[in-house]
């Protein structure tokens, strides 16, 4: 049995691992979220979109105990760059209003 599970998740590593092929796109998408809960002083949210060519560009927001609102912009690019965060903080933003 457990060489049976172990030899599924090679392959299923294998699978998941090859290069893209000509007919295996990129497929653009956009989504976003956000939770907002004053009562809990909870909030965060994010924002993502990607493109056919593979490029990735997001942000998401967390406002911290202390009252700051951190917010990190992104971008990921297929090459060199990778993960490409940009991180800022923003004192006393209350996203409630």
């Amino acid at each position: 049995m457990w060489k049976s599970l172990f030899l599924l998740c090679c392959l299923v590593a294998f699978v998941a691992s090859r290069p893209q092929g000509a007919d295996e796109r990129p497929e653009p998408y956009e989504y976003n979220y956000e939770v907002k809960d004053p009562e809990k002083d909870l909030f965060f949210d994010k924002n993502e979109a990607g493109d056919a060519s593979g490029k990735v560009t997001g942000k998401y927001s967390v406002w911290l105990p202390d009252g700051r609102l951190m917010t990190v912009e992104y971008t990921v690019e297929n090459g060199e760059s990778g993960f490409v965060p940009k991180i800022t903080f923003a004192d006393n933003a209350s996203p409630f209003g």
